[in-house]
């Protein structure tokens, strides 16, 4: 391992009438297309509401593992995780690639490393007898932007077994969370029959390419939250001729638990000190997730 130092289901069957599936095709090209604009991927910009470098102390970024596929892979830990007995590890969306997320200069709240170390803060604060870390999963080739990749699922499909692996392969004794943030959550959801995790979060998703919670065929606690002005919401829940990320993961029917979200705010702001949102990840990563005041979805 290295260091580098610290910067600033089932498918769906309809009927349709002739116009339906071009009606279908063209609203969620638009839906992903606004989505993408507000922020949800570095290749297009910041968007100014989450552009403005945040300085958050935490450990350096320990590199697990670092390769040049693709569009460049990279594996980072805040926190020691040989040592952890409780893991959570996030798996970004649309627009990373390992060269950005090694670039921290003028990082903001929607940088990875960011994120992980406002979590690990909160995590060792709510138990600091424990030993905790936050891991980055950058093991496949996002969605580069604006593009129909991110309205696709074969991104995901390449990405599931190599996050399955990666996990399986932490330290047998903890107690290991995902928290899936955006296109992340697709990964995550075509990775969930065959990884062994204790609860799976997702925040912002499109969909995890299932219908139900059940669908997934998982054993985790399965948490999902979406914020009120997140611009995601405006993706139609729906699969056409492979577009479309099927059902919403916070709709009553899907069956996921809801996270509180009280504090977020955008697509980029789930993670950030002082959230509701951050707090109950903590609590969930950490083994309190009874703990976490919600309702069904």
């Amino acid at each position: 391992m290295q260091r580098r130092p610290t910067g600033r289901g089932r498918p769906l069957r309809s009927t349709r009438r002739p116009g339906g599936r071009l009606r279908d095709r063209l609203a969620l090209g638009a839906a992903t297309v606004v989505t993408l604009l507000a922020g949800a991927a570095p290749a297009v910009g910041q968007s100014l509401s989450d552009g403005t470098p945040v300085s958050i102390t935490g450990p350096s970024a320990t590199v697990l593992s670092s390769d040049t596929h693709g569009q460049g892979h990279l594996v980072e830990a805040f926190g020691d995780v040989r040592r952890a007995r409780n893991i959570a590890v996030i798996v970004p969306g649309v627009g990373w690639t390992g060269p950005l997320l090694a670039d921290e200069a003028g990082a903001g709240r929607r940088h990875p490393a960011v994120q992980a170390r406002s979590l690990l803060a909160e995590m060792e604060a709510l138990d600091p007898g424990t030993p905790a870390a936050v891991v980055v999963w950058l093991g496949y080739d996002p969605p580069a932007g604006i593009d129909p990749d991110s309205a696709r699922s074969e991104r995901a499909v390449q990405g599931a077994p190599r996050l399955a692996a990666f996990v399986d392969a932490l330290p047998r004794a903890a107690r290991v969370s995902l928290v899936c943030h955006s296109y992340g959550s697709v990964v995550c959801g075509r990775a969930a029959p065959r990884v062994h995790v204790s609860s799976l979060v997702v925040l912002g998703s499109p969909g995890m390419d299932v219908w139900s919670r059940a669908a997934l065929h998982t054993s985790a606690t399965v948490w999902a939250g979406i914020a009120p002005d997140d611009p995601i919401g405006l993706v139609p829940h729906t699969r056409v001729d492979g577009l479309g990320h099927a059902a919403d993961p916070t709709s009553p029917s899907f069956g996921a638990r809801a996270l509180p979200v009280d504090g977020a705010h955008g697509h980029n702001g789930y993670l950030v000190a002082g959230t509701g949102s951050l707090r109950a990840v903590a609590r969930i990563a950490s083994g309190q997730g009874s703990s976490v005041a919600a309702t069904s979805p």
